[in-house]
């Protein structure tokens, strides 16, 4: 919180921007104990009850980030390429023929997809990008082989769930991957190296040796002593149940007109239940045709945290950040 007022455009390291929310709705659920004594049953003293509040709130821009969030399941990654193994026992059990193999990664500078890079990522692999079928514009995602047999209740950087003997897919860690990014240029002397929008953000997964929020491993293609390879995708599943379930930090921020500064702070966020992941809006002053628009909407429950100040358990900070020269102590 010493790190406001914060600029929504570059939020502190760890945050990612989501970029605007709108219809944000606050239900708090703690409640006020009362201790009733005497012949008329007057109120002698109260005290904390129950601790609880949650939220809803519909994403104006929608993206990977957003829909995990807002889904709060494993969003799994389409793979794009052709010569697909066909799927004949689900949706989503063909798997990647085509692939390449990582040989070096250098995160950009600085290494914060929160802040302007002047040293864009660069990706290079071990053969050209076309037999790849990797196009400049296309978004690709990168991980290690699933090692089939390996089963735990966090694997990889993602830190998906694997049941023993549920899975088959050599591919399993590239669809569930975080480990995603746009291919802005494609260069090299053997056209194999790729430029990218952002550094590869994601992992999560603290119990592995790569326990950043950004990839960063400038020594070559190996991940916690493994390979990494390079899938084109095409675009994202959310699957409604299962066993997975995320949770966030979160910063809420609203600017005022005069220049002051809300923001609402939750430690631990998990997903309520997911409203729509289209929900429809119509788009103002647009005459008399009848045009509208999507958006994710969401619902979160706000989860306790004992606040390392006091041992407090709490589950939400609500700040002011005021403007110059505001008399805001009174």
């Amino acid at each position: 919180m010493t790190q406001g007022p914060f600029d929504s455009y570059y939020p502190p390291f760890g945050l990612a921007d989501l970029g605007w929310i709108k219809d944000f709705k606050l239900s708090v659920e703690s409640k006020i104990g009362q201790v009733r004594s005497g012949y008329r049953g007057a109120v002698r003293a109260q005290y904390r009850g129950q601790v609880g509040e949650s939220f809803e709130l519909k994403f104006n821009e929608y993206g990977r980030l957003q829909y995990k969030l807002a889904t709060g399941t494993n969003v799994l990654n389409i793979l794009a390429a052709s010569g697909l193994s066909g799927g004949t026992t689900g949706p989503l059990s063909a798997s990647g023929t085509v692939f390449a193999i990582v040989t070096s990664y250098n995160p950009g500078s600085p290494v914060a997809w929160n802040s302007p890079q002047s040293v864009a990522p660069l990706l290079t692999i071990d053969r050209p990008a076309w037999q790849a079928q990797i196009a400049v514009g296309s978004y690709i995602a990168i991980d290690i082989d699933y090692v089939v047999g390996t089963f735990g209740s966090a694997l990889s950087d993602t830190g998906v769930p694997v049941y023993q003997n549920a899975v088959t897919d050599i591919d399993y860690f590239r669809k569930n991957t975080d480990y995603v990014a746009r291919v802005v240029a494609i260069g090299g002397a053997g056209l194999n190296q790729l430029t990218l929008d952002q550094p590869f953000v994601g992992g999560g997964n603290y119990s592995q040796a790569q326990g950043s929020p950004v990839l960063n491993t400038q020594t070559g293609a190996i991940l916690g002593g493994n390979t990494l390879k390079v899938v084109p995708i095409k675009g994202f599943v959310a699957r409604e149940g299962g066993t997975y379930i995320s949770e966030w930090t979160c910063l809420l921020e609203c600017n005022t007109v005069d220049g002051a500064q809300l923001v609402i702070y939750y430690p631990h966020i998990s997903i309520g239940q997911l409203n729509d992941h289209a929900a429809p809006w119509t788009i103002e002053n647009i005459g008399t045709t009848d045009e509208g628009g999507m958006q994710l909407d969401a619902k979160f429950n706000a989860l306790a945290f004992d606040d390392p100040l006091d041992g407090e358990t709490v589950v939400a900070y609500k700040g002011y950040y005021y403007k110059n020269n505001e008399a805001a102590a009174i």
